[in-house]
């Protein structure tokens, strides 16, 4: 059959967000083939007087016991619970013992945001389920409550016109309540507005069938009404549906929810949408921005006080956390709350604005959005959920809308799309403001633009990025430049062995890294970052010294290195020098022709036999491809802690017994005396 249009009240829908397991897609759904074709839609247009509902059930199921409740009822029950997601309130199953039956079903009814009603023959003939009708029909025209009625073994036209048992039922309550002055009156048009409503009728499928449909259409009904202004927004989908099982909106426990993630990749805004979801289905709700920011300017009684007054809460009167701490709670405590904390980065905030669950009623949900993984940790938020950057596909579409106001590429700049892709890495912060910068410019100003950020990263990028790193303690910043400027993509043991050998404590100082989102661990155990992060790393260092390379704490181009050791214009303020030589230009030689291989010469390094007598703090020296030296090496510096020279051209190093150098790599190297008194054998060896 060809299923009519479902009769559902607009501001219903409006009413009544879930966040559940899945986000629906934005064609709108039509009813299963399983709903009946022959009952008109009654119309329903929503006065400004309608009230708005704060549902504690998603479904409330009407039904003849004797009827229905051994079979097709429990049956249906049993398939709405298993989804996980949909709360459902049966009469025999949810009553505390002892409570007046009458009216623990009409506050079920009222709390409920649909029902089904399930019309069997014998429905009618009590007067229990025609009070629950009448009250159902009574929610539906006050708070918008949407109603389904489900034809079980009877068919549509006899319930409407009341007819067969119908007609039967109704003579006995005349007679029964004929002093009751318009009681049967009120049940009969319920019963008739009911049935006039789309449904579903069992005749047309097999009760596993229907069952199934009538779940999965009540599932997608639930699915949440994003806000308008989601349109402008890429990858929302799929971010979604990592966080709809934390929230978990169908619990009754109070809820801590962390998002983390590195800077610019979209918590705040993952957070809002959340937030502006499911607000309404809250008694009280607070979306607190910029917790980082705000207190540092003005203190976290202030945040505090900002709290308060969404509850209309006078909160001049206390200066201090303590007493701030104590208010929220007292005032919250009995109140279904949903919270969010947006951008925390201190302990202290969460302590003095969200410190335990005690602090809420039941129901209540908790958002944080920070940077920082163990905060979370630390606060027991055990529901976490780090937002990645976009896909593909996904980052191409949020460029182009930026930059040409379409999803796709305009011609002759779809190379020029994919390469500003590559280059931000899915970071949704980056697409957008390189979108923005570049919009409106030609092929030409794009080639110019993607040149110049090589060298120079847009400050608004980094700006936003440096927050993290300002965040870092001392030595976690100097480990975050050194993985940035020499170790991405190495091996973690491998690095760490090198750090600990430079003085630092890698094991606890990468984990914090990772926990703030400036290193991921990938495959293969190799240590990973985002290429803006090390792309701000190296330009922290660059920006010490811009003109004279001499004057950074790293050097890692072989055009600054060579510059430094070859002038001799290295200083104190290096700590370590990563030197991978590129060999001469290629060339062919008569020989290498003829054996198909290609000859390179490799290279001389002309530094100074002083090179390294200014500069006593580098810690660390790696060198590949030097294969001469064209003067020698008179000293290294005093402060050396891990050397590490494959293929070192020198028959003697300038090692002396004031260095202090815990780890050497000469493998492959023409070394015979390390120093005075001290010879070795043979070549391809390592020392440490």
């Amino acid at each position: 059959m060809i299923p009519i249009s479902t009769h559902i009240p607009t501001k219903a829908l409006k009413k009544t967000i879930f966040i559940l397991l899945t986000i629906a897609s934005k064609s709108k759904s039509t009813l299963e083939s399983a709903m009946i074709t022959d009952v008109p839609s009654s119309s329903s247009s929503s006065s400004p007087s309608v009230k708005t509902r704060r549902w504690i059930n998603h479904v409330f199921i009407s039904f003849r016991g004797e009827d229905t409740r051994k079979g097709f009822t429990d049956h249906l029950y049993a398939a709405l619970e298993r989804r996980g997601c949909i709360k459902t309130f049966k009469d025999d199953h949810d009553l505390e013992s002892g409570e007046i039956i009458s009216e623990g079903l009409i506050k079920g009814i009222q709390e409920s945001m649909f029902a089904l009603v399930v019309l069997s023959p014998n429905y009618a003939s009590s007067r229990w389920c025609l009070d629950e009708l009448q009250n159902i029909v009574e929610c539906r025209e006050k708070f918008n409550q949407v109603v389904f009625p489900i034809f079980y073994g009877v068919e549509p036209s006899d319930v409407r016109y009341q007819r067969g048992t119908f007609e039967e039922a109704f003579r006995k309550h005349e007679e029964r309540f004929k002093e009751e002055e318009g009681k049967v009156q009120r049940w009969r048009d319920a019963l008739q507005k009911v049935a006039s409503y789309s449904g579903w009728d069992s005749k047309d499928n097999h009760e596993a069938a229907l069952i199934e449909r009538i779940v999965d259409h009540i599932q997608k009904l639930l699915i949440p009404k994003l806000p308008s202004w989601v349109g402008n927004l890429v990858g929302v989908e799929s971010r979604m549906k990592k966080l709809n099982s934390l929230i978990g909106m169908q619990l009754d426990d109070v809820r801590f929810i962390g998002i983390w993630g590195m800077g610019g990749i979209g918590k705040t805004t993952t957070a809002r949408l959340i937030y502006e979801s499911i607000e309404e289905q809250f008694n009280f709700s607070c979306f607190l921005a910029n917790v980082r920011e705000v207190s540092a300017t003005n203190g976290i009684v202030h945040i505090q006080r900002e709290l308060l007054s969404h509850l209309s809460v006078r909160s001049n009167y206390f200066h201090n956390l303590f007493d701030g701490v104590k208010i929220i709670a007292n005032s919250l405590h009995n109140k279904k709350v949903l919270l969010v904390l947006d951008d925390i980065s201190e302990r202290s905030q969460l302590e003095n604005l969200a410190g335990k669950q005690e602090w809420f009623g039941p129901g209540s949900r908790i958002i944080i959005t920070t940077r920082n993984k163990h905060l979370l940790m630390t606060h027991g938020v055990h529901q976490t959920c780090e937002l990645e950057g976009l896909v593909q596909e996904e980052a191409l579409h949020l460029f182009c809308l930026k930059a040409f106001k379409q999803d796709q590429p305009k011609s002759k700049y779809q190379n020029l799309c994919n390469e500003v892709v590559e280059y931000t890495r899915g970071l949704p912060l980056a697409l957008e403001v390189l979108g923005s910068h570049l919009c409106g410019r030609t092929p030409e100003a794009w080639h110019s633009a993607l040149k110049q950020l090589r060298s120079s990263p847009h400050p608004e990028i980094q700006n936003s990025l440096k927050i993290s790193f300002e965040s870092l303690s001392s030595t976690e910043r100097e480990m975050f430049l050194d993985i940035a400027c020499f170790f991405k993509g190495m091996d973690k043991d491998e690095v760490v062995e090198v750090l600990e050998n430079c003085g630092h404590f890698p094991q606890i100082g990468i984990e914090i890294l990772i926990e703030k989102s400036f290193v991921t661990l990938g495959r293969g155990n190799k240590l990973e970052m985002h290429d803006l992060l090390q792309e701000m790393g190296k330009n922290i260092v660059f920006q010490v010294s811009p003109n004279d390379p001499g004057k950074r704490s790293r050097l890692w181009s072989q055009d600054d290195t060579s510059h430094v050791l070859t002038q001799n214009k290295g200083t104190e303020a290096i700590q370590a020098i990563v030197h991978y030589a590129q060999p001469y230009e290629a060339r062919w030689s008569s020989e290498a022709i003829q054996a198909k291989v290609r000859y390179t010469r490799p290279y001389e390094a002309r530094w100074s036999s002083e090179a390294f007598s200014k500069t006593s703090n580098i810690r660390l020296l790696k060198i590949r491809n030097v294969c001469r030296l064209s003067h020698g090496l008179d000293c290294l510096p005093y402060a050396l802690r891990v050397l590490d020279w494959q293929g070192c051209p020198l028959k003697t190093l300038p090692l002396t017994d004031q260095l202090d150098v815990v780890d050497i790599n000469l493998s492959w190297s023409k070394i015979e005396q390390l120093w005075h008194g001290r010879k070795v054998k043979s070549l391809g060896f390592y020392i440490s």
